[in-house]
């Protein structure tokens, strides 16, 4: 799919609906992580309305989130003002990312890298080897692919391109509302990768 139609789809999704993947409740997964690690620099791409950004400024970390949406961010950064956190988003494409400079200890991404097609997938780990901190962490969750053919989802092979730079740690198969599969991956980046 094009950039600017996924773009243009998304603006939509967000101005007449209200997302399935915006619940307004950080998963359990990001909160267990929270409660074991100490606050440093976090990362959430495709940060949609803000809901993790807060959840991790409220935890004392240091947030930066990232959406394509502007409709997205504007909402996004409403709810960062009404919670009276401090945390920076800006619309920009995960695949993108070149104004950040900062490296982060946490790299969050629920939904975003089983969204793009493989071009931009190299990009995206480019992003995420360059963004990740040795020692950081990569917690992700994403969909599994129906068939070979379909370009929405993962597979194995998408998985194993992270192996050149990143250590999974843990692996927790699921169920996306009863309807697909779905994984949450928490890698880790390797020292001096």
């Amino acid at each position: 799919m094009r950039a600017w139609w996924k773009r243009w789809k998304f603006e939509w999704i967000y101005l007449f609906s209200k997302p399935a993947w915006e619940t307004g409740i950080s998963p359990p997964e990001l909160l267990e992580y929270l409660s074991h690690h100490l606050p440093g620099k976090a990362l959430d791409l495709g940060c949609g309305t803000g809901t993790n950004v807060i959840t991790m400024a409220k935890a004392g970390w240091q947030v930066w989130g990232v959406d394509f949406s502007r409709r997205a961010i504007g909402v996004a950064r409403k709810k960062i003002r009404g919670e009276g956190v401090q945390a920076e988003v800006m619309v920009e494409s995960v695949t993108g990312l070149s104004r950040l400079e900062v490296q982060f200890d946490l790299i969050l991404d629920i939904g975003c890298f089983h969204q793009l097609e493989s071009g931009e997938r190299k990009k995206y780990l480019l992003n995420i080897q360059r963004l990740l901190k040795d020692g950081g962490d990569l917690l992700m969750y994403a969909h599994y692919r129906k068939s070979p053919s379909d370009t929405h989802g993962i597979d194995e092979s998408d998985l194993e391109q992270f192996s050149s730079f990143l250590r999974l740690v843990r692996r927790t198969e699921g169920w996306e509302r009863q309807i697909r599969p779905s994984v949450w991956l928490w890698f880790q980046k390797d020292v001096d990768s």
